[in-house]
């Protein structure tokens, strides 16, 4: 790439600027107006919206990892459940098969206790270490050999009821799979928790019976200081491993117990703690494992709590960041903002001095240098307008002195033109007592002299005129130009011309002295019209243009090698003319603050354009 703009980019820029404009006013809208106009309210808000943020994200995430941490120690508690079901199930299938095995040998079907007590005595060698004892009882519920000697020839019913039902279970052989009975409860012996297995002999009448040791392989269900509590339950409700008859526990009346009854392994919460259930397979029994709520989810608490003091402890130190670079921001700005605010008053001597040096320091640095600025542009100005007092003071002695002149000069003046013109009427009724011939010589130059003293007059109502009123406009109002036209051309000798205004519309001027400029300009068409001086078909025109108005005759014209010097005082092709006449008439358009000039491309005569008169064109009027 050569850095040089692909086709499209303006576009694609002008595009984002526009979305981006899009997004600020539909911000604008939405951002209440007093947030939008305060920088202090919109650090507020931001660092408010930034703590809620953080706020509801700790929240969620409190939530979320103690209710992953909790299913986990519910997970692991079935687990537990399932693994203690399953220990029971393996012990259960192995006790079970030792009966199987032992009941098979040949020797008790001898009927002799010597041979059965080797029997029982090799059994007991090849026996698992969880086997308490071996016993035969015979048909008469005698038991004829046992591994413990002081059992052999006592009765069942006496000395070991609990073997009843086993035996009779593997009697009757009921239950199909049932062929070995079990205790429906352990039972406690010499200080050892014992279960009998009973099965009868693969030949003869008797009853081998297998006590295990439950307590040696099930010793985690007896720990007192585990968490965790493990109860082999039987379809009642009632322990299995207890060595005392107790009734149904409460967590039988339970719908998670009875889904693990039919073989579903399920979880139930309490108020206080957490059950788990996993059924024992080849039995009817349940394992129910308890953990009290306060230990299974210690550790979901205490992350709970890591997690709660994360973000009590982020959102604090949020806040007090931002209270820092609020303070160190919001505050200097509100300090720049008054003294800007006086500044705008007129107090030029606000303390603007800081000591700091980052983007703030500068923006009091770029402030005080601006008030400098200003103090010098305040200095030139107040000296521009001493200077412009001093020249309008001047310019009012200058006027009132030329007014004066004017006024001197004009009566200096007339006061001698006053006593020619005495004398020459005195010459006037001399020469009318005198013969013809000397009358009609004397005429013509009598005419001239009148001539003169009348051109005199002109001149010097014209130099008043000019030195009287040619300073500003200090006053306007609204006029009609047709009216202000025809109200001049009523003043104006016509002789015999015509004044056609085809349209008109309103403008602010100073009527009088409006009126004047039409007087002189139609004074100037008519005078200088035609070649025979005359006006007949004459014809001026006063028409609009496009920001101002012309006044255009269809005479004789100027010569080109006058165009520019007709405006000059004292400039006329007239002998009888005065030359101020359009001088008259450049003074008032000037003083309006419009212009004027002759329009050099007209051919049918002359014409004068007014310009600078309407602002607006489309302006058809304007304020009284």
């Amino acid at each position: 790439m050569d850095g040089r703009d692909t086709p499209g980019s303006d576009g694609s820029e002008a595009e984002a600027d526009g979305r981006g404009s899009a997004v600020r006013r539909v911000g604008g809208r939405l951002v209440p107006g007093p947030i939008r106009r305060s920088y202090a309210l919109k650090f507020a808000v931001a660092m408010a919206v930034v703590i809620l943020l953080i706020t509801a994200v700790g929240v969620g995430s409190y939530v979320q990892i103690r209710g992953i941490i909790e299913d986990d120690a519910e997970n692991t508690l079935q687990s537990t459940a399932a693994l203690q079901a399953d220990s029971v199930s393996e012990w259960m299938s192995g006790m079970r098969a030792q009966v199987r095995g032992f009941a098979g040998t040949d020797a008790y079907a001898t009927g002799d206790p010597e041979r059965i007590d080797e029997a029982l005595s090799a059994s007991a060698a090849q026996a698992s270490a969880d086997v308490a004892g071996i016993h035969y009882v015979d048909a008469d519920g005698t038991i004829a050999a046992s591994t413990v000697a002081d059992l052999e020839g006592s009765s069942v019913d006496t000395r070991r009821p609990e073997w009843a039902g086993p035996i009779a279970a593997a009697r009757n052989g009921s239950g199909g799979e049932w062929r070995v009975g079990v205790s429906d409860r352990a039972y406690e012996s010499n200080g050892r928790l014992l279960m009998a297995f009973a099965g009868r002999v693969r030949v003869g009448d008797g009853v081998l019976v297998v006590v295990g040791d439950v307590r040696s392989d099930f010793e985690q269900l007896h720990r007192s200081r585990s968490i965790v509590r493990t109860q082999l339950l039987n379809p009642e409700g009632r322990n299995v491993f207890a060595s005392r008859r107790s009734g149904p526990s409460a967590l039988a009346e339970t719908a998670a117990f009875e889904r693990a009854v039919g073989g579903e392994p399920a979880i139930r919460e309490r108020d206080s703690d957490v059950v788990a259930f996993a059924p024992v397979r080849a039995t009817p029994w349940v394992v129910a494992t308890e953990a009290p709520k306060s230990q299974l989810y210690e550790a979901s608490e205490t992350v709970g709590r890591n997690v709660v003091v994360l973000v009590a402890a982020s959102v604090t130190t949020l806040a007090v960041v931002g209270f820092v670079l609020g303070r160190g921001t919001v505050v200097p700005l509100i300090r720049l903002r008054r003294r800007a605010e006086a500044m705008e008053d007129g107090d030029l001597d606000v303390d603007l001095s800081t000591t700091r040096e980052d983007e703030i320091g500068r923006l009091f640095a770029a402030f005080d240098s601006m008030r400098e600025a200003l103090r010098d542009q305040i200095r030139e100005s107040e000296a521009a307008r001493e200077r412009a007092e001093r020249s309008q003071a001047e310019l009012e002695r200058q006027n009132e002195r030329l007014d004066q002149f004017a006024s001197t000069v004009s009566h200096d003046l007339r006061n001698p033109l006053n006593v020619a013109s005495g004398h020459l009427q005195l010459v006037e009724r001399k020469l009318d007592d005198l013969d013809e011939g000397v009358d009609e010589a004397l005429a013509p130059h009598v005419e001239k002299v009148d001539t003169a003293h009348t051109r005199m007059e002109g001149i010097i109502g014209d130099v008043l005129t000019l030195a009287r009123q040619g300073r500003d406009i200090e006053g306007t109002q609204s006029v009609d130009l047709a009216t202000v036209a025809r109200d001049a051309w009523g003043t104006v000798d016509s002789d015999g011309a015509t004044l056609a205004v085809p349209e008109t519309r309103t403008l602010a001027a100073d009527p009088d002295r409006l009126r004047q400029a039409f007087e002189n300009l139609f004074r100037n068409a008519i005078d200088h019209g035609s070649p025979d001086d005359a006006g007949d078909d004459l014809t001026v025109t006063v028409e609009l243009t496009a920001d101002g108005f012309a006044v255009a005759d269809d005479g004789t014209g100027i010569p080109p090698d006058a165009v520019d010097a007709v405006f000059e005082y004292g400039h006329t092709t007239d002998d009888d003319g005065t030359g101020f006449g359009l001088a008259i008439v450049e003074t008032v358009v000037e003083a309006h603050g419009w212009s004027v000039a002759v329009d050099p491309d007209y051919d049918d005569g002359a014409r004068f354009v007014v310009s600078g008169v309407f602002d607006d064109p489309d302006d058809t009027g304007f304020d009284a």
